[in-house]
């Protein structure tokens, strides 16, 4: 295969399947001639163009042609690895196994000259990274870190705190204001658009776990909770979806814009899923 340069780096990646897409277009650009017949055929499956197919729809991968893709790729020795526990990662059956590869994810990720994305990915992998940017809001922190970890519900440890805080500073989300207090650069942030992934939904998944905890033992402190169990056609839920969006965007505007002090921090997660096929 020509250089090795023109292929996209796995790195960069948090879907297997997107990146495998954007490799085939990569290789066609290259190699005018590459077709996923030849892919299917380099995978020792001479009697199938459905397979990669199959793959991209959401069929799984086994362990089998997981190392199959990556001799055809030419992953090398690190790259292999990342993209063996990318696969995991993106296929794992359950919330524990999907944090066991998410950390390992964190770990092998080998991309020195993108070191903002990495960071941007540890950001992203606890939950109280964000909680904590909101509470520098409200407190002002003056170094000690037990204080500042012991103002979280659940707390963490003082050292997790140093970490997180010394995370958003190099990241460019916290810095020191004109009276030498750390504070969010922002009022709001949003994930990046190529966080909407596996990744992303693991994070989302965190904090929906935390919101049964706090709902399961104390029940007091929430200040509102509500479900809604609907039928709805599919130019209603278009309607619903944009509906959301718009709130979404009015819970931007309404913190951006409040005129009193931050009091307290909260998380408002929105959860729309199919209970029917």
């Amino acid at each position: 295969m020509k250089t090795r340069e023109k292929i996209p780096s796995i790195y960069a990646y948090n879907d297997f399947r997107k990146f495998l897409v954007d490799y085939q277009a990569a290789r066609q650009k290259i190699e005018p001639t590459f077709s996923k017949s030849q892919f299917s055929r380099s995978l020792l499956l001479p009697n199938t163009r459905s397979y990669l197919n199959d793959v991209l729809r959401g069929k799984k991968v086994s362990e089998t042609f997981v190392e199959r893709i990556i001799a055809s790729v030419g992953f090398d020795k690190h790259e292999a690895q990342f993209f063996r526990t990318l696969v995991r990662f993106n296929q794992a059956g359950n919330i524990e196994e999907r944090e066991l590869f998410f950390e390992q994810l964190i770990v092998l990720n080998r991309t020195p000259k993108r070191v903002l994305d990495k960071d941007i990915l540890v950001y992203y992998s606890k939950w109280y990274h964000s909680v904590l940017r909101a509470l520098l809001e409200i407190h002002r922190f003056d170094g000690d870190y037990a204080r500042l970890a012991k103002r979280l519900s659940p707390p963490i440890t003082p050292r997790e705190a140093k970490k997180a805080v010394d995370l958003m500073i190099r990241l460019g989300i916290v810095a020191k204001n004109a009276s030498g207090a750390y504070k969010p650069a922002e009022k709001s942030i949003a994930a990046p658009e190529n966080m909407r992934d596996d990744l992303l939904r693991q994070y989302q998944l965190r904090f929906l776990s935390l919101a049964q905890t706090v709902l399961a033992q104390q029940p007091g402190t929430v200040p509102y909770s509500s479900t809604n169990t609907v039928s709805i056609s599919e130019q209603g839920l278009k309607r619903l979806l944009a509906l959301t969006g718009k709130f979404q965007d009015q819970v931007r505007s309404l913190v951006h814009k409040d005129e009193s002090p931050a009091a307290r921090v909260f998380n408002i997660g929105i959860v729309i899923y199919p209970l029917s096929k």
